[in-house]
């Protein structure tokens, strides 16, 4: 599906929470970031994600830390490597490990203390082990 009619779907809650998933939660990553800035596509992306999980009755499900800080892990390798932003495929494969093991990822930032720690659902929460590539979310 094309992203701009996946991220509308996406935002009017359109699409069944049974098919939302990991996959299609880094589409709508890259589907934010190939339209807009980094800032904007990650602020976008949290609202919409936060959103959907409420809708969907899973409003505890959503980490807004987790989402964060893997917004900023992905959108540091297209800063790296602009032609990401343009072909989901190629990001996709560049991103292989946050595809197949986003958690592995993020415990090289995060202990699984901080990252399920209630706070960290709320708000973000700085990292405890490595700092996250966050320069691309600056400017």
């Amino acid at each position: 599906m094309e992203h701009r009619v996946f991220l509308r779907q996406l935002e009017a809650n359109a699409l069944p929470a049974s098919d939302f998933n990991h996959q299609a939660h880094l589409y709508a990553a890259w589907g934010y970031r190939r339209d807009y800035p980094a800032p904007e596509a990650a602020a976008r992306c949290a609202h919409t994600l936060s959103r959907f999980a409420m809708a969907n009755g899973e409003a505890a499900k959503y980490n807004h830390t987790l989402t964060m800080a893997l917004l900023a892990i992905a959108y540091s390798r297209v800063a790296s490597n602009p032609v990401l932003a343009d072909d989901w495929q190629a990001f996709l494969n560049n991103c292989r490990d946050l595809a197949q093991d986003a958690r592995a990822v993020l415990e090289q930032h995060y202990s699984s203390e901080r990252l399920s720690a209630d706070s960290a659902r709320k708000a973000f929460v700085k990292p405890d082990r490595k700092p996250l590539p966050v320069s691309c979310l600056l400017n």
